[in-house]
């Protein structure tokens, strides 16, 4: 795992879109929006975030996941829980790794690493959201000592409104 940079914001940007491709198709979210995602758009707003970042977000950190080559095939970015930077809780706001790398152990291991800044970071409990229906997904979760705390909410994400379930977890 590492720290990405703005040479990172192409292959960001295909394990983004790839990503919510495979994930969130068949009724979790439009097809004619998951059609219409382009990789590059998405690197462009990688670049830019990495570029362009005003001050880094305290107590957050991004990490990859590179395949032997490598090239980016995963990622996670985690920080304070809601927009309060003194927050007690962290928050897990995006993982993705490539579809074809799913079952592989990447996605385990950037929760871990996700979830060990953190700790660094000082929180001792965690949230993430997750689409109520993304059953793969929940189930990635709950294996790794995740709950659902029953506590949901609709939230538009990079221009699309979805149903989200909160999960939760200690640290320590």
């Amino acid at each position: 795992m590492r720290t990405p940079t703005p040479a990172d914001a192409d292959d960001l940007g295909r394990v983004h879109v790839r990503a919510w491709q495979a994930a969130y198709r068949g009724g979790l979210m439009p097809d004619e929006y998951l059609d219409a995602l382009s990789e590059s758009a998405r690197a462009t707003m990688w670049r830019q975030s990495l570029e362009n970042e005003p001050r880094p977000r305290p107590r957050s950190s991004r990490l990859v996941a590179e395949a032997d080559g490598g090239a980016v095939i995963g990622f996670i970015v985690v920080g304070p829980a809601g927009t309060d930077p003194d927050a007690e809780i962290g928050e897990v706001y995006a993982i993705n790794v490539e579809p074809e790398h799913w079952g592989t152990g990447v996605g385990h291991d950037l929760l871990e690493a996700g979830m060990a800044a953190l700790v660094v970071h000082g929180y001792a409990h965690a949230i993430l959201w997750v689409h109520p229906d993304n059953a793969r997904a929940c189930r990635f979760y709950e294996a790794r000592g995740w709950v659902d705390d029953d506590v949901e909410r609709r939230q538009e994400v990079l221009g699309v409104d979805v149903a989200e379930t909160r999960y939760s977890r200690p640290l320590a």
